[in-house]
């Protein structure tokens, strides 16, 4: 019954993000050129951005999800492979038979394209991957959505930790299994290399990390916050919803987005380890709205400068939440980069002052690589959130290393020292990520917790987690 429950969401959320991305290609009329070998087009090559390839892509979906990891041999021999532009492949019209699409085509016949297979013949079938992506493929090679700029993807990552750990995982969470993130997004990167181009990111999220990219420096019932979003420890959020135009080297987002402060990030496959740093959690900022833009000034150097409606807000304004956002990223060499990002003015719900990020990556050679982060953060809000007790004033020290194992293993630590409000907090983790599969990563560790002079739960912990995060 829970598969069954994780699959019907898996259905719903993706046919979302699907009419979300459909929404700026669907206005397109395009038509066939003429040439010596399209001069009339067929029922096989309907034009890239026809109804018709909706239409297929949604009953690609559908096939993926029922099948449910199974094999088949394709409707008809002749759909295997694309046919030649004008020509209609010969048995391809066996509709109504299982597995078929509504040109009696099969182009796929395992679940993902053979994500899960190994030796049993599925992996033969398709070399790629699957992705979200792939539903859009049509008879001709072309993809309606990629063909456009346009990306529509996600992931869903399930994870488990024995105990609290001071950040994302808090005590009611502790000691089950949980679905963390069940993600999508659609989004087009603004291209100005030929002119002004235009561009635009909706993300989605569910699961218990949901209540932690909800825009609660909001005040309440706006947005995403306190407005009908949570199903118990389970929440709905948005965490961005943006416009973005470019032109040349300029590029400026406008609405709700990601903070640029920090190392780690919300989106969980983009970092090593499954648990969150406390500096992260406590002391940086996870969302803004507002405008931010980003200048590259050469191959080496590039800077960001922007102006926001405090922390954690989404289209709404906390008091006189009013700050700058400012930074600048700087690759020293191929092996080394340097990072520094701020915030500076009225952040909202947390008060006046400063966060002051630094971040250095250094790469030794093809398998170790170290990040080192300092942050500063000092303000004057006397104040705490709903759901978190928050630092005033930090001072946090952070060292990462990682090794490259083998070529699906890579081995990972970090240890952080975390000063808030004069309490010193340490963390030191340690664990592995394994790709399992092109699209399956599966990442386990282990955390130790301690904090000279608060010796009490969580900060007396040693805590085992480990998630797996399946990325389409």
């Amino acid at each position: 019954m829970r598969n069954v429950r994780i699959s019907e969401m898996i259905r719903r959320s993706a046919g979302a993000l699907l009419l979300l991305g459909s929404v700026g290609v669907s206005s397109d009329t395009l038509t066939f050129a003429a040439d010596a070998n399209c001069a009339t087009p067929q029922p096989a090559c309907q034009p890239a951005c026809s109804d018709d390839v909706y239409k297929k892509a949604g009953e690609r979906l559908a096939q993926h999800l029922q099948q449910m990891g199974s094999c088949s041999t394709p409707c008809a021999a002749s759909c295997a492979a694309p046919p030649a532009c004008g020509t209609a492949p010969a048995g391809c019209g066996t509709v109504g038979q299982p597995g078929c699409l509504s040109d009696g085509c099969a182009k796929e016949s395992c679940l993902f394209g053979g994500l899960f297979a190994h030796d049993d013949g599925c992996a033969e079938e398709k070399k790629d991957p699957w992705t979200l992506m792939s539903v859009f493929d049509d008879e001709c090679g072309n993809n309606c959505l990629k063909d456009k700029g346009i990306t529509v993807a996600g992931w869903l990552a399930m994870g488990y930790q024995n105990k609290a750990d001071g950040a994302f995982t808090q005590a009611g969470e502790a000691g089950r299994l949980h679905v963390n993130q069940m993600y999508l997004y659609t989004a087009k990167v603004a291209d100005g290399s030929n002119g002004v181009g235009f561009g635009y990111r909706a993300d989605i999220i569910y699961g218990v990390d949901g209540n932690d990219t909800q825009s609660f420096g909001n005040n309440s019932g706006e947005f995403d916050f306190q407005n009908g979003w949570d199903h118990g420890i389970y929440e709905w959020a948005m965490p961005q919803l943006y416009g973005e135009v470019a032109m040349g080297n300029l590029s400026i987002k406008l609405g709700h987005f990601y903070t640029p402060i920090g190392y780690e990030v919300v989106t969980t496959p983009d970092n090593f380890f499954f648990s969150k740093q406390l500096t992260f959690n406590n002391s940086e900022p996870f969302t803004h709205t507002g405008a931010l833009g980003t200048y590259k000034v050469s191959d080496k150097l590039s800077v960001i400068a922007g102006w926001t409606l405090g922390w954690d807000t989404g289209f709404d304004q906390f008091g006189g939440g009013n700050n700058a956002i400012i930074g600048a990223t700087y690759a020293a060499s191929e092996n080394t980069t340097l990072v520094y990002s701020a915030a500076i003015g009225d952040f909202g719900r947390r008060g006046d002052g400063s966060i002051n990020s630094f971040i250095l990556s250094q790469k030794w050679g093809t398998k170790l690589m170290t990040v080192h982060q300092i942050d500063v953060l000092g303000t004057n809000s006397g104040t705490t959130l709903a759901q978190d007790v928050q630092a005033d004033n930090s001072t946090s020290f952070i060292n990462y290393a990682f090794y490259q194992l083998t070529d699906k293993a890579k081995a990972g630590i970090r240890h952080e020292w975390y000063k808030a409000d004069g309490t010193s907090y340490n963390t030191f983790t340690y664990g592995v990520n394994y790709q399992v599969t092109p699209n399956v990563i599966v990442r386990p560790e282990m955390r130790h917790n301690w904090a000279p002079g608060n010796d009490v739960a969580p900060w007396n912990n040693d805590i085992f987690g480990i998630d797996a995060i399946l990325k389409f």
